[in-house]
């Protein structure tokens, strides 16, 4: 009888789900885990999907703080943000509130972005430390310290199938003058796996500032400095080098290339966009290197000029401008230029581009560090949809997840903004 019931359940059962409408399917992960988004490092991931009317409703919705400026990309990942400073702390706020949830110091003074990768965030400090943390509470799984007198690792960490990548450089002004390097470590222990010396004889010079950029094959591609002033690619699991150009003889100027190289298709091929101090534009094939095309957009100089990363939304490319004139260029195939915005002041942070809008900060180096703005303009057309005055430099560059904004200022200051209702 209990059986015969049970029949009749199952029965019901498979009728009503017969009937049902298909099961939605479980929504995309809404995240920025890394500088750029992800590791084509064009900063137009999926996951950003701000529009121009959201941009025009864009408010604050909570404030965060830490010690020290916070110049790299805050990382969103499983409902948190994590923001590092140069005052060496890494410290995460919950996305939804900005409520603390842990901060973990000192670790040295920071630079650039953290990386999350599964339940670790790593960082990497001007100190020559790269750290792995857990990503629930901030206690230190593991350390690393870069060999030489006195590296320095400006660049962001970058994870790819257990390898965490990271460049070496120069402390600021380049005394001591160090080796630039890469290396490869264990991602689970801070392991060794390999190195490798950007100039043979592991001779001073050609430091990484810049963050590689990794391809669905796994070979990473990354910006070195003078006398080089040029790119590397190198196979990440191994660390051997596949290709190394130079973009122009650097002549003692000091024009590195310090943004990281943008990924994207050009003529049904791989290549990638490179910007550099000298105010120049290049897109290289993947391949081998060779130039397919480069423009001269303005004049730079040291620590000025292209500094930032572009953003690349399949059509045009969003170039930052540290030299005058300041501003954000929009430019097509081949270097025309589409649009340009002029701001008042230089830009050192590298552009988001979400749905229709680009997002960045304004603000010097060297200068009136009291006077920054948010900005988010049209991607069609450069015009302006939303400024907010952070009255403090923002050299930091925008993480957007859907169409929340979140970056840092000078001041330390982790700004949270979404569209109002």
């Amino acid at each position: 009888m209990e059986f015969a019931k049970s029949l009749g359940a199952l029965a019901v059962i498979a009728l009503f789900l017969s009937c049902a409408p298909a099961a939605s399917p479980a929504p995309a992960r809404v995240d920025w885990p890394m500088y750029r988004g992800d590791l084509a490092r064009d900063g137009h991931p999926p996951s950003a999907t701000l529009d121009a009317a959201g941009a025009r409703r864009l408010a604050a919705v909570w404030h965060g703080q830490l010690p020290g400026a916070i110049d790299g990309t805050p990382a969103i990942a499983g409902g948190l943000v994590i923001a590092a400073s140069m005052g060496g702390h890494v410290a995460a706020f919950r996305q939804s509130s900005g409520a603390l949830t842990w901060d973990t110091s000192p670790l040295g003074p920071i630079s650039s972005s953290p990386d999350v990768d599964g339940s670790r965030v790593f960082v990497s400090t001007l100190t020559g430390h790269v750290w792995a943390l857990d990503l629930g509470s901030g206690v230190r799984a593991w350390d690393w310290q870069a060999p030489g007198v006195q590296p320095a690792l400006w660049a962001s960490p970058a994870v790819d199938h257990g390898v965490v990548v990271i460049g070496s450089a120069s402390p600021y002004g380049d005394a001591p003058l160090e080796p630039g390097r890469m290396f490869g470590l264990d991602e689970s222990s801070g392991r060794l796996i390999w190195s490798i010396c950007i100039l043979p004889g592991c001779a001073p010079g050609d430091g990484v500032w810049s963050t590689p950029s990794i391809d669905a094959a796994g070979i990473g591609y990354v910006g070195v400095g003078n006398p080089a002033d040029g790119v590397l690619a190198f196979d990440v699991a191994t660390g051997k080098p596949v290709w190394q150009v130079s973009l122009y003889p650097d002549a003692g100027r000091d024009l590195d290339i310090g943004a990281s190289p943008v990924l994207l298709r050009s003529g049904g091929r791989e290549a990638l966009a490179v910007s550099s101090t000298l105010g120049l534009v290049a897109v290289l094939d993947a391949r081998d290197g060779s130039v397919i095309w480069s423009a001269g957009i303005v004049e730079g100089s040291s620590v000025h000029g292209l500094l930032a990363t572009p953003a690349y939304d399949g059509s045009l490319l969003f170039v930052a401008s540290a030299s005058p004139p300041t501003g954000v260029i929009a430019l097509a195939t081949g270097g025309a230029v589409d649009w340009k915005h002029v701001t008042d002041l230089p830009v050192y942070s590298s552009p988001a581009v979400a749905n229709g809008v680009v997002i960045f900060g304004t603000g010097a180096v060297f200068g009136d560090l009291k006077a920054g703005t948010v900005m988010a303009l049209s991607a069609s057309s450069g015009a302006t949809l939303w400024t907010y005055d952070a009255h403090s430099a923002v050299r930091g560059s925008p993480a957007v997840a859907g169409s929340l904004v979140v970056i840092g200022d000078h001041d330390g200051d982790l700004l949270a903004f979404a569209p109002a209702a």
